[in-house]
């Protein structure tokens, strides 16, 4: 009848247009329809409008139980893990016969994940409130057939103008950037690798250091520039191919997503925060683009949240899958710079939130990203002057310490280690006894030795050295003791054997 017909179609057009409702689905005839909310805040998320004339409660009865496994299809799709539907039938009349017992209470499925509120929406009703607003007069209709019939093509016309006009924005939110910066970025970081191979190799520390690795004690000495320039360095072919197919696929989504230069802003400083979070909580000499990379989770994240429905329908789970799984690596492989990847994450999330969608703003949200992420920054610059910061700097420099005696750069490695601030431990005082013992100081040598012996009697090199210095002394019999010493703390060390079979009884 023209009436439920122009009723149906008034509340289609009041929920795509005005409640911005998204169709699930539309049958051919156009006489059924599903309609999804997309701010998730109403009781029944998912409305489902049928414009059919009842007669028996029995055709009722099997309609609802085909309605509660389209509902479970749509929960699948939908991936949801539950749904509540409300069921609307836009009918002139009710059944003839007895239906209350259907309608009274909600149908809830065996498992508990689909319920479904079913409606009759005849003529005795003359308002029912929807999506949250109350929908007067429905009884009430253009007088004349003509009137309603425009009425209706009007009605028809607003929704699928709507609809076209959701699709095509939706459309461009993938497409406003043509990718180009993220090739760049994998460009430079392969030509860097080979500059590296080229200057002593990529896993090379020396190497590392100089073409600008993350090392805390020279960050820490006014070398800032190092928070950047670790993120176009890898170290090792492997490192290099992983972030670069990382890159070579997420780079270009968040590119056409929000434009080249919001994407060069959100990859450089989600780059920063990883590197910036490994100089406050890892001591450990690192490289590579893997903080800026869970930067472009990070914005993924941030559309997500900006768009939950489009986001899991588009990419599902499958990005949190992925930074998930990345994370678990971090925490259970040794020698991956998990501080590193998180402080990518948040940085590229707040980053993205900074400079949010392109023709968009969104003032609230951005400003408040803007102050927090000032807030955390001002945070890691006050936590850099703790004593737990500190002593990873001068871990960092023990380190580095140790890269410049390999490569017998003594004075390089004693001018570092005149700068170290906790000096009362053991490996301070070995390392500067090494150095003393190669510019042949045996007695300050013998002096750091013993030091290094008290604070650790299981330091079983330190008693090999006091070996070394005792046999340049002419002290055959302190040598014996010290070599014995460091065999009973390390007995299949070689070096030490050696030693022994030189200068034994």
């Amino acid at each position: 009848m023209e009436i439920e017909q122009y009723k149906y179609w008034r509340l289609v057009d009041f929920l795509v247009t005005e409640c911005q409702y998204k169709i699930i689905y539309l049958s051919e005839d156009q006489q059924e329809i599903w309609l999804e909310e997309q701010s998730g805040a109403i009781k029944y998320p998912v409305i489902r409008l049928f414009r059919i004339d009842l007669d028996w409660s029995n055709w009722l009865s099997r309609d609802m139980e085909r309605t509660s496994l389209n509902a479970e299809r749509i929960r699948r799709t939908l991936r949801n893990r539950s749904l509540k539907v409300e069921s609307m039938y836009i009918t002139a009349f009710p059944p003839v016969d007895s239906f209350a017992h259907l309608i009274d209470k909600p149908f809830i499925s065996a498992d508990k994940k689909v319920e479904i509120k079913t409606v009759l929406l005849d003529r005795s009703i003359e308002e029912w409130e929807l999506a949250g607003h109350t929908i007067a007069d429905l009884n009430v209709v253009p007088d004349t057939e003509e009137e309603r019939n425009a009425q209706i093509e009007t009605y028809k016309e607003d929704v699928f103008t709507h609809i076209k006009q959701n699709e095509q924005e939706e459309r461009q939110l993938f497409h406003f950037g043509k990718p180009f910066i993220s090739y760049l970025f994998i460009a430079i970081q392969i030509i860097m690798f080979f500059l590296m191979e080229g200057s002593g190799g990529s896993t090379n520390s020396e190497t590392l250091i100089n073409w600008g690795a993350k090392v805390n004690y020279l960050i820490a000495d006014g070398e800032w520039w190092r928070l950047i320039t670790p993120i176009f360095l890898h170290i090792g072919i492997l490192h290099l191919l992983m972030n670069s197919i990382a890159l070579y696929y997420v780079g270009p989504l968040i590119e056409r997503i929000f434009g080249n230069s919001r994407f060069l802003f959100i990859y450089l400083f989600a780059g920063f925060s990883g590197v910036f979070a490994s100089y406050l909580l890892s001591p450990s000499l690192s490289a590579g683009a893997s903080g800026a990379i869970f930067g472009c989770f990070g914005a993924l994240l941030y559309f997500a949240w900006q768009f939950p429905k489009l986001f899991f329908r588009v990419m599902g789970w499958n990005v949190i899958i992925i930074i998930i799984i990345n994370l678990i690596f971090g925490f259970t492989i040794q020698g991956i710079d998990n501080a590193g990847h998180i402080g990518g994450l948040v940085g590229g999330f707040l980053a993205t939130a900074i400079v949010h969608f392109p023709k968009k703003k969104s003032w609230k949200i951005q400003l408040s990203a803007l102050v927090m992420t000032l807030l955390l920054i001002g945070i890691g610059i006050s936590y850099t002057a703790s004593t737990a910061v500190l002593h990873r700097v001068d871990k960092s420099a023990l380190n580095l310490v140790n890269n410049y005696i390999n490569d017998e750069k003594y004075a390089q490695a004693e001018e570092v280690l005149n700068k170290v601030e906790f000096k009362n431990n053991e490996n301070y005082y070995f390392l500067l006894s090494y150095i003393q013992l190669k510019n042949k100081e045996f007695a300050k040598a013998e002096e750091n030795l013993q030091k290094t012996i008290a604070l650790n009697p299981q330091f079983h090199e330190a008693y090999y050295n006091l070996a070394v210095v005792s046999l340049y002394n002419e002290d055959l019999t302190k040598a014996r003791e010290y070599i014995q010493t460091a065999i009973e703390l390390d007995e299949n060390n070689l070096k030490y054997l050696r030693l022994w079979d030189k200068i034994k009884e």
